[in-house]
């Protein structure tokens, strides 16, 4: 079936398109900062709420379900309320979420209050993004999303660090007391920014059906891939998850495709530069986020760094980001999608193929140079990608396309940290047997000889411990070797996106925008 044509209507609410995109940017800086953030708070959470690690867990595992099946709302809410008064509603949430989290007495009335500001979080995002292709004409979507992306792509990358420092100098509650002026203040700019002048409509009967059977497969999906390390892939638990997964998509197709107003259009889908978007926003996440993963824990493991020196060495990375992120998009809005989302998967790629023989010798610069390949990486595969989705469906639809695309990042990212950390882990297991075959250090009388003075226990211990130390070391290039070439297959679909620039609005239209 061909995909639809013809440019995207664009209809701009008579808001200031860059007070717009400053409260934007903001709110999902501060959303996305606090779902990373909390990591590393969970054992001073667990030690003053008096809970075990199993149950402390569900204080992020929650969050995360209940922001992904935030997001399918997005585009229903946003066309029966508008998109503006839409993200009031959410970061007004947010905060309330997060002064309950402040309040919180016991563990049950954290997870409640982590549920709450959730529900805000999730539909932040992709309601802001919506509100950028309101108010900028698709000519400027790039250069719009390539700011935006300074707050997404960067928070998840400073979070931990400002976790550690936060809660060794004050304590966990102030994780959460830090978001109540920031969101106050930003409720008030919102309110005097974009409250008014917003076209909305009453839309169909909303699709319960298929919007449950969606959150379902959602919250299935993730808390298999999230329960998977510790259960097992194998385990009951696990196969439970994704069994009810299945079950749960088998349904929601036909309920979809028999609806006249369907919770997701499956007609998006023929929208060829929506489609190749999610594909990369998925592979994006697994770099991203895996790498994210994977890095820290190296540094933490293997060369012996704390938490802040660890977040330290990532700041680089962080303003790599931040740097090339409004160049991406101006490339974008320039030449097109296809070239710069090639560089993105390129860079990428690279910066992860130059982990592939860590040391634990490595110096900071040997850490730190990979970063700006990735951090260039990073901003032209996200900029050009989401650029290039939005503006190939209707703005009607722009809501739903950004709660999608949102979806799509956050199961990759899940996706990612589960399958290399199960990867590093059985690799690690690999290298040790094999490493502890060799025939020198299979005989204790050799070991003991090596080492004067040892007893023969003593040796082998020595030995064991160098063996684990070595193994890990080599699990990790293992799996940044794997990490880039799974970021590659990306080049097949950067490949096919759009090659024109988006045409600038018509005059009647571009009138009512406001100026550059």
């Amino acid at each position: 079936m061909a995909a639809p044509s013809g440019p995207p209507d664009y209809t701009p609410p008579p808001w200031n398109k860059w007070e717009v995109l400053a409260v934007v940017m903001v709110g999902t800086f501060m959303a996305i900062l606090d779902s990373s953030i909390v990591n590393i708070a969970l054992p001073h959470i667990m030690t003053s709420l008096g809970v075990n690690l199993a149950e402390v867990q569900w204080v992020t595992t929650a969050f995360m379900l209940a922001s992904a099946v935030a997001m399918p709302l997005n585009g229903w809410l946003g066309n029966r309320f508008g998109y503006g008064r839409l993200y009031i509603g959410a970061l007004t949430l947010f905060t309330v979420g997060s002064a309950l989290c402040t309040l919180s007495w016991n563990l049950d009335a954290l997870i409640v209050a982590r549920i709450i500001q959730a529900f805000g979080a999730g539909m932040m995002q992709p309601s802001g993004m919506a509100m950028l292709t309101e108010v900028f004409p698709p000519h400027q979507r790039g250069r719009a999303i390539g700011i935006w992306g300074i707050g997404a792509m960067v928070a998840p990358t400073i979070g931990p660090t400002a976790g550690a420092y936060i809660t060794e100098y004050f304590n966990w509650r102030t994780i959460f007391t830090v978001n109540l002026p920031v969101g106050i203040v930003l409720i008030l700019v919102g309110i005097r920014v974009f409250w008014r002048g917003e076209h909305n409509e009453r839309p169909p009967r909303f699709d319960w059906a298929g919007y449950l059977a969606l959150a379902l497969f959602l919250i299935g999906l993730l808390l298999g891939l999230d329960k998977g390390q510790d259960h097992g892939w194998t385990s009951t638990t696990v196969l439970t998850y994704f069994i009810v997964a299945a079950a749960a998509m088998i349904f929601f197709l036909p309920l979809e495709l028999g609806s006249d107003h369907p919770v997701v259009p499956l007609s998006l889908f023929r929208y060829t530069d929506f489609s190749l978007g999610l594909i990369l926003a998925v592979l994006r996440a697994i770099a991203l986020f895996g790498a994210i993963f994977l890095l820290p824990v190296f540094l933490q493991r293997i060369q012996g760094l704390s938490t802040i020196q660890n977040g330290i060495i990532m700041i680089p990375g962080a303003i790599a980001i931040a740097f090339f992120m409004p160049l991406a998009g101006k490339i974008t809005d320039t030449y097109g999608a296809r070239w710069p989302a090639l560089i993105g998967v390129l860079s990428t790629s690279f910066s992860l193929y130059l982990y592939r023989h860590l040391d634990p010798d490595f110096s900071n610069w040997d850490i730190i140079m990979p970063q700006f390949f990735r951090g260039a990486g990073i901003a032209f595969m996200l900029t050009p990608v989401i650029t290039a989705a939005i503006n190939s469906v209707p703005q009607r639809l722009t809501g739903v396309t950004t709660g999608l695309l949102n979806i799509g990042q956050q199961a990759g990212g899940s996706l990612g940290i589960a399958m290399l950390s199960t990867m590093l882990s059985r690799r690690g297991i690999f290298h040790a047997e094999l490493i502890g075959a060799h025939p020198v250090l299979s005989d204790p009388s050799a070991i003991a000889a090596a080492l004067p003075g040892a007893t023969i226990e003593q040796a082998q211990a020595a030995v064991f411990s160098l063996i684990n130390r070595a193994a890990q070391v080599r699990a990790f290039d293992d799996v940044f070797a794997f990490a880039a070439g799974l970021t590659l297959l990306g080049v097949i679909p950067a490949l096919l996106l759009s090659a024109r620039p988006a045409k600038r609005a018509p005059a009647a239209t571009a009138a009512n925008a406001t100026p550059d």
